[in-house]
């Protein structure tokens, strides 16, 4: 992989990369493509499974409870995201989607069609039983697709950081809880598809600015064993926050947050990513996600999503790990075991 990608990169990354030369690569070990084992987090009753699908779609497995969260395999070219009608390619989605007929619950931060296009197909054809779980823009967007029954919109029962927003029971053994998050800019302070919808489409949108972000969710997913106690705390966000969106409150249940999955893309567009979510979370694992280039076909081998040094983003990451946390950049298709 080619790292020194400094044409058209973020104000903060360029003057980074005219500093220090080309940066140096990401050290081959922090990528996972295979099956992990990580012994960090040992509570749960029997292991937690988290297997990366890419862009920020990820499928979380406990015991006989599974919830997805908005995958893209889709991924048109970026001269079709700027030019031409797009929509979900069924035949790329059944070529790397796993089995997700047991899954219950479809978690979607908000609704760009980088992380909203593709649920659809996913919903009514390969987990037909699956509850969406995200903002009414989102569910405006999906109104089309004759999803309405089986969406619910959460935002209103969102925390914050002094806020402790509501549990949602998506299953028997997992409960979610939304947090108000927040959209970085895309590039240059700018923010693309950017917009609430105040009711439903009647039509299917037919490009990427039809694909409107609503407001941003992170959530908090906790994995439950057969007593009720928390096994594994997972916070999952999928755009990049501006702090103190996207941050967790103070819970009084003595139960931390054991996986953090973060985004770095777009992380040169505000301030203190990651470091001002790491002092707030304070992990004991974090996973990457959301870091590919997306414009190009699924791939096992990908480049970085463009406009975004990953090599600056990984070595803040690594300066800012609370003591003893580990980390790990994922490929599509790995699988991570809490045990």
């Amino acid at each position: 992989m080619t790292w020194c990608r400094g044409k058209g990169a973020a104000v903060g990354a360029l003057a980074l990369a005219s500093t220090t030369g080309c940066l140096p690569p990401v050290a081959p070990s922090s990528f996972v493509k295979d099956t992990e084992e990580v012994a960090c987090c040992g509570r749960a009753d029997s292991p937690v499974e988290l297997t990366y699908l890419g862009v920020a779609g990820w499928i979380l497995r406990h015991g006989d409870d599974a919830i997805l969260t908005a995958p893209l395999f889709s991924n048109p070219s970026l001269f079709d995201v700027g030019l031409t009608p797009i929509s979900a390619d069924p035949d790329r989605i059944e070529a790397h989607l796993p089995d997700v007929a047991d899954v219950s619950a479809i978690l979607v931060g908000h609704g760009h069609y980088d992380h909203l296009m593709d649920v659809p197909y996913i919903a009514r054809n390969r987990a037909e039983q699956a509850i969406i779980y995200g903002n009414a823009t989102s569910a405006y967007q999906l109104a089309p697709f004759g999803l309405a029954d089986r969406f619910r919109v959460v935002t209103e029962m969102a925390g914050s950081v002094e806020t402790v927003g509501r549990w949602i029971e998506v299953s028997h053994g997992v409960r979610v809880m939304p947090l108000m998050s927040d959209h970085a800019p895309h590039l240059a302070g700018v923010t693309l598809y950017s917009g609430v919808r105040t009711r439903a489409m009647t039509h299917e949108p037919r490009s990427a600015n039809q694909w409107l972000d609503g407001e941003t969710l992170a959530f908090l997913i906790d994995f439950l064993n057969e007593d009720g106690s928390v096994g594994l705390r997972v916070y999952y966000q999928d755009a990049v926050p501006a702090p103190p969106f996207g941050m967790a409150p103070p819970l009084d249940d003595g139960v931390g947050v054991d996986v953090a999955i973060l985004v770095p893309a777009t992380y040169a567009e505000v301030s203190w990513h990651p470091e001002a979510l790491l002092e707030n979370l304070r992990p004991r694992y974090v996973l990457l996600c959301h870091w590919e280039d997306f414009f190009e076909p699924p791939s096992r081998d990908p480049e970085p999503v463009p406009f975004t040094l990953l090599p600056d983003f990984v070595a803040r990451l690594e300066r800012s790990l609370p003591e003893g946390t580990g980390w790990a950049l994922p490929v599509a298709g790995a699988r991570f075991l809490f045990r």
